[in-house]
């Protein structure tokens, strides 16, 4: 079994994940993590025995002999790392989204073609056990012609302040979770969006410790699919319940619905709350619905385990860099439909 070296550039939530999914391959180790919250990187050294090297400079991570680095920060860093990553010989895992927008997106697909490496794009819903299962029973033809549906993923917002700033983020809601149903829809249906129509607002511009929200915190979406199928989005910030993610899709001959969040696998009822139940719960007083092994059902290990091995064997991934962009740029004409108040096409590179 070939064996992959792979190292980290980042140590919050996100990063966990992938240290988790690299501890499950046998075949892989992490030699080395560069994050600039010292402490936090340690406290992941120490839980998932990480021998390499801590770095606080990201550059001294890439002179690093490994294959592949975890591209594990805020939006606005992922243009110029990822490009510094490809640039010195070794392939980027980019968490999603991509970009900010589709020219820095561009410029990272340019640096791709000629660094003779590969972005391997961390769309983890697309590895997800139960979304994967929705993908065979299309692929079946379980249901027919699909001709409408929803999308929806929600919690009470995002645990980092830089989210929340137009400048370092990109944009709210809308990229940070709509991103994930437009890629999943977009590989259900498989054909791409023709039209879309948006409305954003921001219901709460304070977040307290977070500072004002100047990105919105709720999105209302309708995408217009080139098989005349039509989907609703719905994305929010504002929910205090949880992280809740589902998909209904309608067909001719069925539909199917799935949401491995806020689903009856578990519910638990306590007076006194306990340790954890999902991402983003606040309390675990009163009913709760925990999700088992969270990053599994989530889709991070397999996407990792994915990616490792498309380095192994040279095969292309399901999530590149040209699938990436395609979804962000229908991000930005929603956007743009938001603006305009008016159903707005998208117009792909």
């Amino acid at each position: 079994m070939e064996k992959i070296n792979v190292a980290i550039i980042g140590s919050g939530f996100i990063a966990e994940h992938h240290c988790h999914a690299y501890n499950l391959l046998p075949n892989v180790e992490i030699i080395g993590i560069s994050s600039l919250e010292e402490d936090k990187a340690k406290e992941l050294m120490n839980k998932y025995n990480i021998s390499g090297k801590l770095v606080k400079n990201y550059e001294d991570l890439l002179k690093i002999d490994c294959e592949a680095i975890s591209v594990c920060v805020p939006n606005f860093l992922h243009k110029k790392i990822t490009i510094d990553v490809l640039n010195s010989g070794k392939h980027a895992f980019v968490e999603k989204p991509l970009a900010k927008t589709v020219s820095e997106a561009a410029d990272m697909l340019e640096a791709e073609k000629t660094s003779n490496c590969k972005i391997f794009y961390c769309e983890n819903n697309m590895y997800a056990p139960s979304f994967r299962k929705v993908k065979e029973i299309l692929e079946e033809g379980a249901l027919g012609q699909i001709y409408m549906g929803r999308g929806k993923e929600q919690h009470s917002g995002p645990h980092s302040a830089w989210f929340y700033k137009q400048k370092e983020a990109g944009g709210g809601a809308l990229l940070d979770l709509g991103i994930h149903d437009i890629a999943c829809l977009v590989w259900y249906l498989d054909c791409d969006v023709k039209e879309v129509f948006c409305q954003i607002k921001t219901i709460i511009p304070d977040r307290e410790k977070f500072g004002n929200c100047e990105v919105e915190d709720n999105a209302v979406g309708v995408l217009y699919f080139e098989n005349d199928a039509q989907v609703i989005i719905e994305e929010s910030w504002t929910a205090p319940s949880g992280y809740d993610m589902r998909f209904e899709l309608y067909g001719t001959e069925g539909q199917v619905k799935v949401a491995p969040t806020f689903s009856n696998l578990m519910s638990v009822y306590s007076e006194t709350g306990y340790g954890y139940a999902v991402e983003k719960a606040r309390t675990t007083k009163g009913w709760t619905f925990p999700v088992p092994a969270e990053s599994w059902s989530f889709g991070y290990p397999q996407e990792i385990a994915h990616f490792i091995d498309c380095i192994i064997n040279n095969k292309e991934p399901l999530t590149n860099g040209k699938f990436s962009q395609k979804i962000l740029t229908v991000v930005e004409t929603m956007y743009r439909s938001s603006k305009t108040n008016k159903i707005e096409e998208v117009l792909y590179e």
